[in-house]
């Protein structure tokens, strides 16, 4: 008997890929170094400061290509709709943002909700107003892979339930992802049994591992890790990597690890010559758990989701697309 895991993973079928398709979907992996802010007040990291798994989908008629996250953590499908009588072409930076009026498919039925054809099939997204912050980022909403119950209009969004279910993994150098639809991982999984009523979630739209706030400042003070105010970020020194801790979570049977390496982010150094950590204040900062993963464990780990069972499988990742394009400018 395969040990349980005491994880809530938050998943949903997506609506734009036919049920029983088994293929794989490029996602593109975007990093950014925090910039200085010089505020002396505790900082969550914007979005772009984040690591994100992103796909391209083709929306609307004719087809404009969108960039959109990969979110665990939210359960529908969502656009940012452009404002109205705005010069697209010649906005700079490009907004982030789905330029509906020029879409002869476009229909909106509330506030909240609209339909459209994205990816060769019509169906119900959530809308969301334009946020002027998100200038300069190519993210226009997000395709949630989240629990169904989190659905915020479950009469209206779509949900194809006879999709069975989704791999999930990230190359060894953090560049590169990959969706395998109604696939699993390769090589010998070890299964572990989901809890609805999970201990930590995996949060895929998150560099960071959220932790309370007691535990938090146990961990960091114990292994030299500060906080850096004109960045608003956890740093230590690039050379300690090896001497931190693995993160262990452990199950009934069994143990999923986020080792140093990969919460360290050694890539590229802060200006002040020290690496972040990605470690945040759940409370401060998260979005309901105590504890929750970024995609810190699908770099250590390839992920099945089966949501019918339902059940998660996790392998020891060892893909490696020898890209590493994500760390070069």
């Amino acid at each position: 008997m395969m040990p349980k895991l005491p994880v809530l993973f938050l998943l949903l079928l997506v609506a734009v890929f036919s049920p029983g398709d088994a293929r794989k979907v490029n996602l593109q992996i975007r990093r950014h170094v925090p910039k200085r802010f010089g505020s002396r007040s505790h900082y969550h990291h914007d979005p772009r400061d984040e690591n994100l798994m992103t796909m391209v989908l083709t929306v609307g008629r004719p087809l404009k290509l969108t960039h959109l996250q990969f979110d665990t953590t939210v359960a529908d499908v969502s656009l940012s709709i452009c404002p109205e009588n705005l010069d697209l072409e010649n906005e700079f930076p490009p907004l982030a943002c789905y330029n509906a009026s020029a879409s002869r498919t476009f229909k909106r039925f509330t506030a909240n909700t609209a339909q459209d054809v994205i990816k060769g099939e019509t169906f119900t997204f959530i809308t969301k107003e334009y946020n002027a912050s998100a200038n300069g980022s190519e993210i226009a909403g997000q395709v949630g892979f989240g629990w169904p119950s989190l659905r915020k209009y479950p009469g209206d969004s779509y949900y194809p339930k006879d999709l069975r279910s989704v791999a999930v993994s990230i190359d060894e150098d953090g560049c590169s992802a990959q969706l395998n639809f109604d696939g699993s991982c390769k090589t010998d999984n070890s299964t572990f049994n989901e809890s609805i009523f999970g201990q930590v979630v995996i949060a895929t739209n998150r560099e960071y591992i959220g932790m309370p706030k007691q535990f938090l400042t146990q961990l960091t003070s114990l292994h030299g890790i500060t906080w850096e105010v004109d960045y608003g970020a956890y740093s230590v020194e690039c050379d300690r990597v090896g001497s931190l801790p693995d993160l262990n979570f452990v199950t009934a049977g069994g143990v999923v690890t986020v080792p140093a390496k990969s919460y360290v982010y050694t890539w590229e150094p802060l200006s002040n010559g020290r690496c972040v950590v990605s470690f945040e204040d759940s409370k401060a900062f998260g979005f309901g758990p105590d504890w929750y993963i970024g995609i810190q464990i699908i770099v250590d780990y390839c992920v099945t989701l089966y949501w019918q069972d339902p059940m998660i499988t996790m392998t020891k990742n060892a893909w490696n697309s020898g890209y590493s394009g994500c760390h070069a400018g």
